[in-house]
């Protein structure tokens, strides 16, 4: 690794990469495992759709709580609140185990509470500790820790494979639990922040012009994808396999592939190459996903390896024009966090949509995989959006 990459980057921004990098690690590991055994107890992709859902639907309200207690708490306040709602939620899960299915609406307002309350804490501490020199060093160092942390999956399969699936399960679940006590500990290390002013969402609201509703409208067709792929790729792989180490071993290549691009995209992709970078990877992107409509594992596989080695020429540029439409006019940048709370409404509507259309797809028995090459076609508009933005 280019060691100028890492040193560029403020202590305080090195302590959360690597709390970061053990929170995913947990999330990897679990997140994955439990859509997998929703999958289990209802049969179907319907259970952990309708998760997912209440999941996304939870999140941007979340964020504008978060952004009202970040005044009292700071942005590592949010963090660990948000560290301590995935650990309950994951002992919750414990608890309950097969009737989690009764529970499917609270336990995803959980994890949108947690992940929305971890995120807000995260995203602004991201803006804060870097600048526009680095930022993209970090956005970059940031997808390879997070391919990082998805090589968990392969351990996890393994240990639900020796332990049997229900001891296996329980276990994964309790590992889980360790690294978000583990990412709590490592959060005490970072120095800790002033809490700021109180937020003022209508004051903010006023200065939301053209270059943020771009943003807005990439957020919307970048969740219209995401919202499904986070969960339906690997049920898929995993209704046609049966099996979580051949699930976790997907996820380890893929991972090792995203890892590597999302360090060159962070290395090798300047300010005046993003728009041509998020173009092109759209396009090869929506090329690769006709892979998906040989409706079999060799399809998911060409399609998964296709979009670790893509998708990061698109995320890593669409994410640091985002920060940088607030960083760079000096009015949106003293609203940082309540910009960063409207990002997330564009965001998870898009999410919502996918999902909904996910579970109409369900309901009418369309095939999934025509609405995932469908889907895949969307980054393509999200770079025409964003390319006048030269930022």
């Amino acid at each position: 690794m280019n060691r100028a990459i890492f040193t560029s980057l403020s202590p305080r921004a090195k302590w959360l990469l690597g709390m970061h990098t053990v929170f995913l690690t947990g999330i990897s590991l679990s997140n994955i495992f439990f859509n997998v055994y929703l999958w289990k107890v209802y049969g179907n992709i319907k259970l952990a759709a309708a998760f997912n859902f209440f999941h996304f639907l939870t999140v941007p309200a979340v964020f504008f709580l978060g952004s009202i207690l970040h005044s009292k708490l700071g942005s590592l306040g949010n963090l660990r609140v948000g560290l301590t709602v995935h650990t309950f939620f994951y002992l919750l899960v414990l608890i309950l185990g097969q009737k989690v299915a009764a529970w499917y609406v609270l336990l995803g307002v959980l994890m949108g509470t947690g992940q929305g309350l971890y995120y807000l804490g995260y995203n602004v501490s991201t803006y804060d500790w870097t600048n526009n020199k680095n930022r993209n060093h970090f956005s970059g160092l940031n997808g390879a820790v997070s391919a990082l942390a998805n090589l968990a999956p392969l351990a996890g399969g393994i240990i639900i494979q020796f332990f049997g699936v229900a001891s296996g399960y329980k276990f994964v679940f309790a590992v889980a639990v360790a690294c978000f006590l583990v990412a709590g500990a490592i959060s005490l290390q970072i120095e800790k922040d002033v809490p700021k002013k109180t937020a003022h969402f209508w004051a903010a609201l006023k200065l939301v012009e053209n270059n943020w509703l771009r943003v807005s409208g990439s957020m919307v067709l970048r969740g219209l994808r995401e919202g499904v792929m986070s969960f339906a790729l690997i049920l898929l792989i995993y209704e046609i396999t049966l099996s979580e180490i051949n699930l976790g071993l997907y996820n380890l290549i893929t991972s090792v592939l995203t890892m590597l691009t999302f360090y060159m995209v962070g290395k090798s992709v300047p300010r005046h190459r993003r728009s041509s970078s998020m173009l092109w990877g759209a396009v090869f992107l929506s090329i690769m996903t006709l892979v998906l409509l040989r409706h079999d594992l060799i399809g998911l596989w060409l399609f998964g390896i296709a979009n670790s080695i893509i998708y990061p020429y698109i995320f890593v540029p669409s994410t640091t024009i985002s920060y940088n439409v607030i960083r760079n006019n000096p009015e949106t940048r003293e609203y940082r966090i309540e910009f960063l709370s409207f990002r997330e409404v564009p965001l998870n509507l898009g999410r919502l949509m996918g999902i909904a259309l996910l579970l109409l797809c369900v309901r009418e028995n369309f095939s999934v995989f025509w609405l995932l090459w469908g889907l895949g076609l969307s980054q393509i508009p999200l770079a025409i959006v964003l390319k006048p933005l030269k930022m």
